[in-house]
């Protein structure tokens, strides 16, 4: 099955840089095609000045052994989470909204939804397949092509076209357990994550809700209940900030 989805996605491949290559010939620019979209901006597409990408969105691998995970970049997050949660792993950084996508997150930018601990979700890819702009495929990563492996977070696709990303994974826990740490000012808030990022967390978040009043909040992977176990993800739960 893995061996039958990897030759499906060479073929893939080759049919895109064969598309990508026709217009560098051309000298003809072209658009490229993801699929769904978090945007709201009201998108124009030619077929014919249009590479479809669409097609790539699936998990190709996952390697116990190593921690990564194979996957091309329109997996958006929530397939991405159920399919490494299967193995008992999940990705360092996974990014807030559902819909987001892999490909996404490495050129989009996806600042928003970092890590602490590791940093942006293009720092827990070890490497990329891309087609440039003439149509040549190749691989990229910090030891190959590292100038561009760097250089193409957050560039938008004008380097090249990502068809399939390593991602770093992390063992998973059934729970995350958290400390609400309350604070009365920015300063205080600030100085509260700088005390907290050196203590023995997997996750820091902060909302101030008023320049008076806002709170930190650290969490911790684990497979254990120690308190109330609540849900924020049902119709009837309650909302987040209260």
């Amino acid at each position: 099955m893995i061996d039958d989805m990897q030759s499906d996605h060479e073929q893939r491949v080759s049919d895109i840089a064969k598309e990508v290559a026709g217009f560098f010939e051309q000298k003809k620019a072209f658009r490229i095609y993801h699929g769904s979209t978090n945007s709201t901006r009201i998108l124009e597409f030619k077929r014919d000045e249009m590479i479809d990408v669409s097609g790539l969105d699936r998990v190709l691998s996952v390697d116990v052994g190593s921690r990564t995970a194979l996957v091309e970049p329109n997996v958006p997050m929530d397939k991405l989470v159920t399919e490494t949660l299967r193995h008992g792993l999940i990705p360092p950084v996974v990014m807030e909204f559902p819909g987001i996508t892999v490909g996404g997150g490495i050129q989009g930018g996806a600042g928003e939804s970092s890590s602490f601990k590791y940093g942006c979700f293009n720092q827990i890819c070890q490497k990329y397949e891309m087609i440039l702009a003439n149509g040549q495929f190749t691989d990229v990563s910090p030891q190959k092509n590292a100038d561009l492996f760097y250089g193409t977070a957050g560039s938008y696709g004008t380097l090249g076209i990502i068809t399939a990303a390593e991602l770093q994974l992390i063992p998973a826990k059934r729970y995350v357990q958290l400390t609400y740490l309350p604070v009365r000012s920015f300063t205080e808030a600030v100085e509260t994550i700088d005390r907290v990022r050196n203590e023995q967390y997997d996750y820091i978040d902060g909302i101030m809700f008023a320049a008076g009043h806002g709170v930190i909040i650290a969490g911790n992977l684990s497979d254990e209940i120690n308190g109330k176990l609540q849900r924020f993800s049902r119709a009837y739960d309650p909302w987040y900030y209260l």
